[in-house]
């Protein structure tokens, strides 16, 4: 006899349709299985073996064929082990129900039949709903993540057993249906982070908010214990919540890698990803084979943070070129090929030479001329250029620490962008305070602003305008546009630093509710591209 089964298998973040045929024929025993599958899938006979004898059922004897077509395509994963079982039960004649063509069937099986978690649950769920397919039996476990898809009626079952007599009408399932996860409407507390425990460096606050109002990379340099990590750890506390379709693609890309909290079943918190300076390029960019996703897809709607970018290597970090600029990475292997989104805020942090102290105006830097220039060569420059927002910290004084007056910002002694300041909206006089959640009031006015300026272009935020864009919303006046002249022939910028100056300006003057560009925001821009030390 024969029986025709629905499933799906992954590509990327993507899922195809597939049919699990079954035909059983008289002949010696044996099982086959044949549609380029693969080794998890091949072994999946056994388990089916085991988990329909230990679940009661009568395992059918004769020459068994699985095809998974179309046999033209390369087929990867264990979540085919129920629909693989429930076809050759359907091809014994121990199922009658007819109506089980119209399912998607999906789940891992163990030896006792129980149906365990398979990865890939939400991509493959959507998939099904774009094609037309409303019901989809999956693993119980999976539910959570499941329901995120709307208009898809859900079929959780917890063993083969069940499964079997949902199609046989004994004991009959009922659908789940447009139900929310119930984490989506809980609390999105980061925790007990907050930039108010960051003494001092309010200039550098000042330059996290920018960067998180406007989407604009940035790149830390300083001396050990001058805030860096702490700087960067916070910046989670004043980014915008997730919208619903932002923490559907970001979920999407966990779900695929197999990467989703059993008891979390949905991404609602802007993601931090902190990858080791160890890494490799296809840990970072994503690779191998089967294609998986890297750290940059994982910080997609979120944070990638280079803790000591100094230390990685070159070819790493010169892998962040395309992402940066095309918010995506393409990928190829064994002559398949997926793309993957890369749309994350880069946030990156280094010495500014091997021992750290080089600049330091206490501590002496120990390090040769050469040492220091190879140490910085780390980084290239295209890849500095494509980093918006360059920040040199100081030392923190001691007055800061314990509460003192703010000295490092605005007429602050050291500081280099102290002079290049004024009208910055920012009060030179007050004190080493500032929290998470004033911070976070001008990056969410600015995100609005954001928002309805760019109704219905793909561009986000400010840092993802085009050169015409830039053109239209980033103008600047006679004035302004005098001090930006002046800055690109004395600082040496290109048209790319050009641009990306004007498109800092345009963020600061949103945090400030300005409709126009003044020289107070160009001139605190520029102080954001310098990046030479000494």
């Amino acid at each position: 006899m024969f029986s025709k089964i629905r499933s799906a298998v992954l590509s990327g973040l993507d899922a195809k349709e597939v049919a699990v045929e079954t035909d059983i024929s008289s002949g010696l025993p044996a099982f086959s299985v044949v549609g380029q599958a693969g080794t998890s899938i091949r072994e999946a006979k056994e388990r089916i073996r085991s988990a329909v004898t230990n679940s009661g059922m009568k395992y059918p004897q004769g020459r068994i064929t699985v095809n998974i077509a179309p046999a033209d395509m390369r087929k990867h994963g264990s979540h085919l082990d129920l629909a693989m079982a429930l076809g050759l039960l359907a091809a014994s004649g121990a199922l009658f129900e007819l109506d089980i063509e119209n399912y998607c069937i999906l789940g891992e099986l163990a030896l006792d039949g129980a149906v365990r978690h398979v990865k890939g649950v939400l991509p493959i769920v959507m998939a099904m709903e774009r094609q037309g397919i409303t019901k989809v039996m999956l693993p119980a476990c999976d539910i959570g993540e499941a329901s995120l898809v709307r208009g898809v009626e859900l079929y959780p079952v917890n063993a083969l057993a069940q499964a079997e007599e949902h199609f046989n009408r004994k004991k009959v399932i009922t659908p789940i249906k447009d139900i929310l996860p119930s984490i989506i409407t809980e609390s999105m507390s980061y925790g007990s982070y907050d930039y108010s425990e960051v003494k001092g460096q309010e200039y550098a606050k000042r330059a996290m908010a920018i960067a998180a109002a406007g989407g604009h990379g940035i790149l830390m340099t300083g001396s050990p214990a001058t805030g860096k990590t702490m700087l960067a750890e916070r910046i989670t506390t004043i980014l915008p919540e997730m919208t619903y379709d932002e923490m559907l693609d970001t979920t999407v890309i966990y779900s695929a890698a197999g990467k989703l909290d059993a008891d979390i079943p949905v991404i609602t918190k802007r993601p931090f990803r902190r990858p080791h300076h160890k890494i490799t390029v296809s840990g970072l960019i994503g690779g191998k084979y089967p294609l998986r996703p890297g750290e940059i897809s994982y910080a997609h709607n979120g944070v990638l943070f280079l803790d000591e970018a100094g230390e990685f290597g070159a070819g790493v970090i010169d892998s962040l070129r395309v992402p940066l600029e095309e918010k995506k990475i393409t990928l190829t292997r064994g002559g398949e090929t997926v793309v993957y989104p890369a749309d994350f805020l880069l946030v990156a942090a280094t010495n500014p030479c091997r021992c750290g102290n080089y600049g330091d105006p206490v501590r002496a830097c120990t390090c040769t001329a050469g040492d220091i220039a190879k140490y910085r060569a780390r980084i290239s420059g295209p890849v500095l250029d494509r980093i918006d927002i360059h920040l040199r910290l100081i030392p923190v004084k001691y007055g800061e620490l314990t509460g003192g007056r703010l000295e490092a910002y605005g007429s602050g002694e050291g500081n280099p962008t102290a002079e290049k300041n004024h009208g910055s909206g920012m009060d030179s006089n007050r004190a080493v305070c500032t929290d998470s959640a004033e911070l976070r009031e001008l990056v969410v006015k600015a995100r609005e602003i954001q928002r309805k300026r760019f109704m219905g272009s793909p561009t986000i935020c400010n840092a993802g305008m085009t050169d015409k864009e830039v053109e239209k919303y980033a103008c600047v006046g006679a004035e302004a546009g005098e001090l930006l002249g002046s800055a690109y022939e004395s600082m040496g910028l290109d048209p790319r630093q050009l641009q990306k100056t004007k498109k800092i300006a345009r963020t600061i003057a949103d945090m400030e509710g300005e409709a126009e560009i003044s020289t107070g925001h160009i001139a605190e821009a520029l102080s954001y591209r310098e990046r030479r030390l000494g």
